[in-house]
């Protein structure tokens, strides 16, 4: 259909703002990092008498540092309308009307939201747990906002529990740039990330213990750049001496009686393993921050141009291909 985006997820909705409603609604129900980014957008048609349409999808990886960046997203979409029906609608064309973007902040507990009008002006405000609005975001607020972003697009990435339709996903980190712009973010924010939570094996969140220290070691470990890991570390050290130890020596910690498990069984020590595993702390598991939507009217799920040019499901090419079972 010619309101639907080009190479972009998007439910449509059966009542206008509905999905915004439900976040509003779910925020207190967030215990660490949040929900994905919502991305919510309203179309109409140039035509009159056609009846306007509201979609949304969830989306990761936008620079979340100011309302700029997150209104330039906005505008984006207004391409991916215009590049795909132009010439196909003939005279039937959609445009965004308006659209409001949701960014959770994972260290105040509010979601900072922009809404860009178009035309018009753009309008950023900040949303509490009780669904009251404030009118504008402080640039504490934008710091703390933007790291959050970026925390839940590098644990988000590959967590089977955030395969969700509709999701997606952007390089949070696309160049050197950005990288020392994260680290230098992370940094001043480090102190304070105990708030944001932990893997669920962790009892107690610490300095050296949550998901913003989860979130470095996985990025380095991944693009094998180890090297930032310790840099960043060691910039640390005259700050706070736990930071030289990289973890505590955390008795009532699962991990530490786990990895005491593991070497008894390499050392083949099988009594001793038995007894430790038995003495093992255990842990409270907590819930994804996961948003409930209303059902949507339809569901607007295309397949990524890159992956469609590559056929990967043609047929034709094993059409030649020997079956060596015969």
């Amino acid at each position: 259909m010619g309101d639907n985006l080009r190479d972009i997820p998007e439910f449509i909705e059966r009542e206008m703002g509905e999905s915004l409603q439900a976040r509003t609604d779910a925020l207190g129900m967030f215990k660490e990092l949040g929900a994905p980014d919502l991305c919510h957008i309203i179309k109409v048609n140039v035509k009159p008498n056609v009846k306007e349409t509201s979609s949304y999808h969830y989306v990761s990886g936008i620079d979340a540092s100011s309302s700029a960046s997150l209104a330039a997203y906005l505008n984006s979409l207004t391409y991916a309308i215009d590049e795909t029906h132009a010439w196909f609608s003939k005279g039937v064309q959609w445009r965004i009307r308006s659209g409001v973007y949701c960014c959770y902040n994972a260290f105040s507990r509010v979601d900072v939201r922009v809404e860009v009008k178009i035309p018009g002006g753009v309008e950023s405000y900040v949303v509490n747990l009780r669904g009251e609005r404030y009118l504008k975001a402080t640039a504490a607020i934008w710091l703390e906002t933007s790291v959050s972003a970026m925390l839940r697009a590098i644990l988000y990435s590959d967590d089977p529990n955030y395969r969700i339709p509709g999701f997606r996903k952007l390089d949070p980190i696309p160049d050197v740039a950005a990288e020392g712009r994260f680290f230098e973010a992370a940094e001043q924010l480090f102190f304070r990330a105990w708030l944001l939570g932990s893997n669920p094996e962790i009892q107690v969140p610490t300095i050296v213990n949550n998901h913003l220290t989860t979130a470095i070691m996985k990025y380095c470990q991944e693009s094998f750049r180890y090297d930032l890991a310790v840099k960043f570390f060691e910039r640390l050290f005259s700050r706070e001496p736990e930071a030289k130890q990289a973890v505590n020596c955390a008795p009532s910690e699962f991990i530490t009686w786990e990895k005491l498990t593991e070497v008894y069984i390499d050392l083949g020590d099988y009594e001793s393993a038995f007894f430790t595993l038995n003495s093992c702390p255990m842990f409270t598991f907590n819930e994804r921050d996961l948003q409930s939507m209303p059902k949507p009217a339809k569901a607007h799920l295309p397949i990524r141009s890159d992956i469609d040019l590559s056929l990967i499901d043609d047929e034709t090419e094993r059409e030649h291909e020997a079956n060596f079972g015969l």
